[in-house]
């Protein structure tokens, strides 16, 4: 079996314990709305034992652990279920995110919805596929597009800027969406079914594994300036095109310079 081939199983994996479990335990981390169940620590600690086995040496970075010290030619970063508030509140959008980084780059991306059995796969210059089969962003022009907007739940301290730049956006796009898992939210650019995605707030295991996947569909994800941060939180923007990411960075940057 190749690489991708063991982190998908791995994924599937944890997917089916994530749609299956049952007596749900919760708590808030930081504020009353960042939410961990005992499921986000149970699927982190089997996706950790099976990818470290995957490759020996490798260092391993999840939304519920602390990053590591040391730094190694791979790491993988893992958000075990994006989207717990879906996830506790029985709305089946959550998904597993897993990404290789190869010396700071995204090399591989797996994204698996348990609930829809939509498995997004890429690896670097290999294209990307839903379910085997490859998919590819849309030529939508920013006037006909869908963007995933959001506002900064876990720190609602920028929230105003946040909806200004929906405000802006809203009267010249087609539509916006929100559906609370930012990483099956990118995935959706690479499908084609929206065309760009805002957030204030993320994470690098909220986009990693989705990086490699839209760029690989021929999109694009950054940081407002520069690359998106892998080292910490950061705003995000993504898109089908750079015109397109152009256009959303300008206005993100109006609203918040």
């Amino acid at each position: 079996m190749t690489v991708l081939d063991r982190v998908i199983e791995a994924a599937k994996e944890a997917g089916r314990m994530m749609r299956d479990s049952k007596d749900l335990s919760i708590k808030d981390k930081g504020s009353k709305d960042n939410h961990v169940t005992n499921m986000d620590v149970a699927v982190q600690e089997f996706l950790r034992d099976r990818l470290l086995d995957i490759l020996p040496g490798s260092l391993f970075i999840g939304e519920e652990s602390d990053y590591p010290d040391s730094d190694s030619e791979f790491c993988w970063i893992v958000d075990p279920i994006d989207g717990t508030t879906n996830f506790i509140r029985h709305i089946p959008v959550s998904v597993t995110s897993i990404a290789l980084v190869h010396n700071g780059r995204p090399v591989l991306g797996v994204v698996f919805n348990p609930y829809t059995d939509e498995l997004f796969c890429a690896e670097e210059g290999k294209g990307s596929t839903l379910n085997g089969a490859p998919i590819h962003v849309s030529d939508r022009a920013f006037e006909n597009s869908i963007i995933c907007l959001s506002w900064g739940a876990y720190d609602k301290s920028g929230s105003r800027k946040a909806f200004a730049v929906s405000e802006d956006v809203y009267g010249r796009c087609e539509d916006i969406r929100r559906t609370g898992a930012a990483a099956y939210e990118l995935c959706k650019i690479a499908e084609g079914c929206v065309e760009m995605l805002f957030e204030p707030i993320l994470y690098p295991w909220d986009h990693a594994a989705a990086t490699v996947i839209i760029r690989e569909a021929g999109g694009c994800v950054a940081g407002v300036d520069g690359e998106a941060d892998l080292r910490s939180r950061d705003m995000v923007v993504a898109a089908n095109n750079e015109e397109n990411l152009e256009i959303l960075r300008g206005t993100v940057k109006r609203h918040y310079r």
